[in-house]
């Protein structure tokens, strides 16, 4: 690749090199990416989104909670008071669930 030295033929004319320098061209392409790589802006792996603003509704009322309790000996307790039967039982809870809130 580099320097022909001339055979033990003694011509006045020195063949001609047919293979190309490749140092230069090397040299080139280094200092073309080095600069490719230092113009080139900053990455950043984040997305910047302009979420809309929302205006805070009014708080909610709290659920009503209730509480049912089952004795050992079978009586049923609405929020600590007594229930006479099973049917007084599911009105109660048939009119709580159909309240919205």
């Amino acid at each position: 690749m580099g320097m022909q030295i001339g055979s033990g033929s003694s011509s006045a004319d020195p063949e001609v090199m047919i293979e190309m320098n490749m140092t230069p061209l090397i040299d080139v392409m280094l200092v073309l990416i080095i600069m490719l790589i230092i113009t080139i802006p900053i990455q950043n792996h984040s997305v910047n989104l302009n979420m809309p603003t929302n205006t805070p509704s009014k708080p909610t009322e709290p659920p009503v909670v209730v509480n049912i309790d089952v004795d050992f000996d079978g009586t049923v307790l609405w929020n600590g008071a007594a229930l006479a039967s099973r049917a007084e039982l599911e009105s109660k809870l048939t009119e709580v669930a159909s309240n919205p809130n």
